[in-house]
């Protein structure tokens, strides 16, 4: 045990059990210290007070007491982290002020394990990532490229499942709510015994459906199906470990409508029905590490894994109706065209690495890995049936058209951690990656930790971290129109990765046991981003993604919380600025003003009710604006509140209830920024906004839980 690790011992702990996600028996100390256990800040099992990054965790007795159903609610009551909606009906999260119309400024880790789409490199937070089977989930604000690289942009989420000695046995689960939600789900975890080899197996299943989340859209004179967003989802999670060798394969299919779809007359709503148009997301992830233990001097883990990713989806829309007289009869014919359009998206993503954690003496830990990603593009095409005829647009406007696309990457990463005092931590590394498509990018870190005394932590942090031009973004095609245009945004194959540099610091004090105080502040320079753009380019035309542009982002964060032995209340106050670089104007749908609260309690033994408080300030738009005149976001109030036992049957049940915009507030969140400014010009030439009423948020939403250990 290091000597900063003695420190950590006399931290005050909180009184739920630790959770080890690699069973570091060097680690045990710490994990009796503070359960407080990550291992995304650096792949190996630290507390959160010694992680070289601004980490959270809530576990998943927090996850139920507050009523979570999604990692969009609970990523929506962190501070700094505002969370809202693409038109494609999918959640956003955006990482201090860094926004994107995909969410791909921030890397989910499962286990440890990237999990995002072949495409558009989007990371899920909606109802496609179940908390039904996590233990933990880990949260970093700010870089992380420098163990993980693409991604780890403006922070990370590691989704922590159960393990047997969390479980020893299973659950059933069982749902109801609002908007027809309905859901089922089983999880196991738990050894067992083949011949003489102990197994540790785990399995989860979770089916789900409900018809919508109350969103809509109204633009002005047309009509949508309103509330409706249907979605389904179907989830199976399989693992097995014997003795240090672990095996999972996770299945998901995800399928939901594009509710932001404005439409003009009665048959176009009918489009919108999920039994003929949908988006659809289907998954496997298959993994396999290896942990060769070298008892105190550390661990190496080589590791495989295999992501195939099938995007199927339809969807239609009309043009204006014309109408016909027949000159003998005088009967009126009104004909409709149309376009019905058909996506195949479909890649695999393979993973190979070896990554070593190792304590050469008990003042220093070194990380070493190395490692290499292979994306291959089977099919990347959008299919136009024009007046939905037969035969698609031939060839198609929308395309990957190399049969052999691929992207790959070679990385290496080392970090050193030095104990220099009982009080001080150093901690220093990089990693550079080889781009097949824009070549080497090097992401250090560095970090000073302080612990003056055993009740005052203070971290000092720098990173730089990147962004990879995904498939969509350098490699597909597009077609030309009649006027010698775009009619989509062409991919650039000489993109350059974006990139940020982000200086942080924190302070955690604990002046009496149970009152946590807690200060942060960063500094964020976002470059090279990548947009798309209006110009001439002789080989990509009108409309195409290039790098302009950059951001500054500073803010920081003020917490307090109590944590008793039947209260807990925890209030932050978040600041963040952003400002684009070109035209000096706030950062688009940003709000500067969050405050998150939270305010839990034990009535009695096992029984525990939460309301949480969401605030978001003024969220800009105006100064984006000029054609739409669109004005700001207005500030959001939010209420949510929840219960939940565990002391039913002698504990064999648990139920919790979910109660989501308790005061059913009506909010919208706003239309992504490339389409602000849309509008629509009539017959007589008067100009008006495309997207006059946003996108109507969620209302109250109650849920109901049951689960029945076994």
């Amino acid at each position: 045990m290091t000597p900063l690790a003695l420190v950590f011992l006399a931290l005050p702990a909180r009184a739920t059990e630790p959770v080890d996600p690699f069973d570091e028996a060097d680690e045990a100390e710490l994990f009796r210290a503070e359960e407080r256990v990550v291992t995304v800040a650096s792949r190996y099992a630290q507390t959160v007070a010694q992680a070289p990054n601004i980490v959270t965790v809530l576990t998943d007795r927090e996850i139920r007491t507050r009523g979570y159903r999604s990692l969009s609610d609970l990523l929506r009551s962190q501070p700094g982290v505002y969370v809202t909606v693409a038109q494609e009906s999918r959640s956003l999260a955006w990482f201090r002020g860094v926004t994107s119309p995909d969410n791909n400024k921030f890397l989910l880790l499962v286990d440890g394990v990237p999990l995002y789409d072949g495409v558009y490199t989007h990371a899920w937070i909606d109802a496609y990532i179940p908390l039904v089977d996590v233990k933990q989930v880990e949260i970093i604000k700010g870089p992380g490229s420098a163990v993980y690289g693409t991604n780890a942009f403006a922070g990370v989420v590691n989704v922590v499942t159960y393990r047997a000695e969390d479980l020893q046995g299973g659950f059933a689960r069982v749902e109801t709510g609002s908007f027809g939600r309905r859901s089922a789900s089983g999880v196991l975890a738990d050894r067992i015994t083949v011949g003489s080899f102990p197994v540790e197996v785990r399995a989860t299943a979770r089916a789900l459906e409900f018809d919508g989340d109350g969103m809509d859209t109204t633009p002005t004179g047309e009509r949508d199906v309103s509330g409706l967003n249907p979605t389904r989802a179907l989830l199976g999670r399989f693992g097995v470990t014997i003795a240090d060798l672990d095996l999972s394969w996770t299945v998901i299919d995800y399928r939901h409508t594009y509710f932001v779809n404005p439409q003009d007359d009665p048959l176009s709503v009918l489009f919108q029905q999920d039994d003929a148009f949908f988006l659809a997301y289907r998954d496997q992830l298959a993994t396999a590490s290896y942990d060769l233990k070298l008892g105190s001097f550390g661990h190496v883990r080589p590791a495989v894994s295999l992501q195939v990713h099938d995007d199927p989806g339809q969807y239609a829309y009309l043009g204006d109706p014309s109408t016909t007289v027949d000159p003998t009869t005088g009967e009126a014919t009104t004909s409709f065209t149309g376009t019905l359009v058909e996506t195949e998206k479909r890649t695999s993503r393979v993973h190979a690495g070896v990554d070593a954690a190792l304590h050469p003496t008990p003042a220093h830990t070194s990380l070493i890995g190395v490692g290499a990603d292979v994306l291959r593009i089977h099919a990347l095409e959008d299919r136009s049936f024009v007046n939905f005829s037969s035969a698609p647009v031939t060839p198609s406007d929308f395309a990957v058209r190399d049969p052999d696309a691929r992207i790959t990457n070679l990385y290496g990463f080392l970090q050193h951690t030095w104990t220099a005092s009982y009080w001080a931590e150093l901690t220093a590394g990089a990693r550079i990656d080889q781009h097949s498509y824009f070549g080497i990018f090097t992401s250090p870190r560095a970090g000073v930790l302080l612990v003056p005394s055993d009740s005052l932590v203070v971290k000092m942090l720098y990173g730089r971290a990147f962004r990879a031009p995904t498939a969509r973004e350098l490699l597909v095609d597009v077609g030309v129109d009649e006027n010698g245009e775009n009619e989509f945004v062409a991919g650039n194959a000489n993109l350059s990765p974006e990139v940020i540099d982000t200086v942080e610091s924190e302070v955690t004090a604990t002046p009496v046991t149970g009152l946590t105080l807690r200060g942060a502040g960063f500094f964020s320079a976002v470059g090279q981003e990548i947009n798309s753009v209006t110009g001439n380019h002789p080989k990509l035309g009108t409309h195409y993604y290039d790098n302009t542009g950059t951001t500054s982002v500073f803010g920081g964060e003020a917490q307090a919380a109590w944590d008793g032995q039947r209260v807990f209340l925890d209030s932050t106050y978040s600041f963040t600025k952003a400002v684009d670089g070109d035209t000096q104007r706030d950062q688009y749908g940003v709000p500067q003003h969050m405050v998150n609260s939270i305010v839990s309690l034990e009535a009695v033994d096992g029984l525990r009710l939460s309301l949480l408080s969401d605030y978001y300030g003024t969220r800009p738009r105006k100064a984006w604006t000029p054609d739409s005149k669109r004005p700001d976001g207005a500030p959001v109030h939010l209420l949510h509140a929840a219960v939940a036992t565990d002391a039913l049957a002698g504990g064999r049940v648990r139920a919790d209830l979910s109660i989501r915009n308790l005061l059913d507030t009506q909010y919208a969140d706003l239309v992504y920024r490339n389409d602000a400014n849309a509008t629509n010009v009539d017959d007589n030439g008067v100009v008006s906004a495309k997207y006059p009423e946003d996108i109507a948020a969620e209302g109250r939403a109650v849920t109901v839980g049951v689960e029945v250990s076994f």
